[in-house]
């Protein structure tokens, strides 16, 4: 409450002396990774993104899943070759055609001893319209809650939250009504995923849903790049940025106040870029440089 000056009228409040710490929506503790990639990661180089996913699965099973794509036998393939080639010895393939296929004993027991499932790129809709709140996808959490890894790229990285960008624009200055989104996996809250994002001019929109509800963080994953999560920290691995968009101290926007054909305002947005080796703490909402520039300035 704003003190009175020599007795007379309230001093006026500033906005910043209104806010409160405010974070992402609660999370349920989390045991495992996840690993959300940016899209179009190095599959014949260095592989530093597939790498991570590799290290991860614990030599246990590691499932590649189709769900996303309208070319799953040649996706699988792909992949197939690759994580073999990184020394996977335990590779299944998981697709689901159907939403009746969610709830076949067969495609679950794909799943057995899995330490790791890998989401594709595609259409994200495909994702959650077909194994969300199925029995596929409570099985995946439970690999999660054990300790395993859920990685996604492109598409597969979009379905990981609560809410994810179904479509939207890209070069262009964000339009009030052009940003879809669509109930996620859950798989991380508070946080809403956008991936190919400096290739494909995708700040706006990011920007967009944020100003939509600031309680989400937005996450912008550049192309070959990752952002593993795990507890409350995400660490950035790749050859690219990570941008990350806070709207918690966001004082204006006009979303609910023009036309739906009207060009976005929004103001005090904090933007941070993180590269390879950064992180960034969830519940504090700050970032973290990587350790080796410090020794390096030292």
């Amino acid at each position: 409450m704003a003190k009175k000056r020599n007795g007379g009228a309230r001093a006026p409040v500033s906005f910043p002396q209104l806010q409160v710490p405010i974070v992402p929506g609660k999370r349920r503790r989390a045991h495992g990774s996840l690993i959300i990639i940016g899209g179009r990661e190095d599959k014949t180089g260095e592989q530093r993104v597939l790498k991570e996913v590799v290290a991860r699965s614990k030599r246990a099973a590691l499932v590649v899943a189709t769900v996303a794509t309208e070319h799953p036998r040649e996706v699988w393939q792909e992949y197939r070759a690759v994580f073999r080639a990184l020394g996977v010895r335990r590779l299944s393939h998981l697709h689901i055609e159907t939403r009746d296929d969610a709830f076949s004993e067969e495609k679950l027991a794909a799943l057995d001893g899995a330490g790791a499932v890998f989401f594709t790129g595609g259409d994200q809709l495909r994702i959650t319209s077909r194994i969300g709140g199925a029995p596929i996808c409570e099985r995946i959490r439970g690999i999660f809650d054990r300790g395993g890894t859920i990685a996604g790229t492109s598409a597969g990285a979009s379905a990981m939250s609560e809410t994810m960008l179904v479509s939207g624009p890209s070069d262009q200055s964000h339009k009030l009504d052009t940003v879809q989104m669509a109930p996620g996996l859950g798989l991380i809250n508070g946080v809403i995923v956008d991936q190919h994002f400096a290739e494909r001019g995708r700040l706006g929109r990011l920007v967009g849903a944020v100003a939509q509800n600031p309680r989400l963080l937005g996450v912008g994953i550049d192309e070959d790049t990752a952002v593993v999560a795990e507890a409350d920290r995400c660490l950035v691995v790749g050859r690219g940025a990570v941008y990350v968009v806070d709207g918690t101290r966001e004082s204006y926007t006009n979303v609910s106040e023009e036309t739906p054909d009207s060009t976005m305002s929004v103001f005090d947005l904090r933007l941070h870029i993180l590269s390879d080796g950064d992180a960034f703490e969830l519940e504090t909402r700050r970032p973290i440089r990587d350790p080796r520039r410090a020794r390096e300035r030292a």
